[in-house]
């Protein structure tokens, strides 16, 4: 990705407020973020993690698809405005999923480190990727 390309930080905050992870985040909140997010591009077939290592950021997808696996066997596909890698990054456990690029991808990517302490800030910030996390818990039990 050129520099011509790269998104500024307002691009990145309409971005953030159509990602359900951040959809109930106020604006001042999701531009501190987008400070914090470093654009990737990913080639198709690149793994980006596997299972069982050790993760250290939050994906977020501005373009492409990557794959969910579970021992090489793929469960699901997470796509544009979508988020990969929030819970093992929350936790700082290991990845549960292989993610593997089944197009070219392109994201930002928020380092776990960098959204715990905005975490540790803002209270009404933990309240809004709560609010995400029950709904993606909701919509995996449908």
């Amino acid at each position: 990705m050129t520099n011509a390309q790269r998104l500024t930080t307002l691009e990145k905050v309409l971005f953030l407020k159509s990602v359900d992870l951040f959809a109930d985040a106020v604006i001042e909140e999701l531009g501190r973020i987008a400070e914090l997010t470093e654009e990737v591009g990913v080639e198709a077939g690149e793994t980006i993690f596997r299972e069982g290592e050790p993760v250290d950021a939050i994906y977020l997808v501005l373009k492409g698809r990557v794959s969910v696996e579970i021992n090489d066997v793929k469960v699901r596909e997470v796509g544009e405005k979508q988020a990969f890698g929030l819970v093992a990054a929350l936790d700082f456990g290991p990845a549960a999923h292989s993610i593997r690029a089944i197009e070219p991808l392109q994201a930002l990517k928020l380092n776990a480190l960098d959204f715990h302490e905005l975490l540790s800030q803002n209270y009404e910030l933990v309240r809004a990727v709560l609010r995400a996390l029950c709904r993606m818990i909701r919509e995996f039990a449908a």
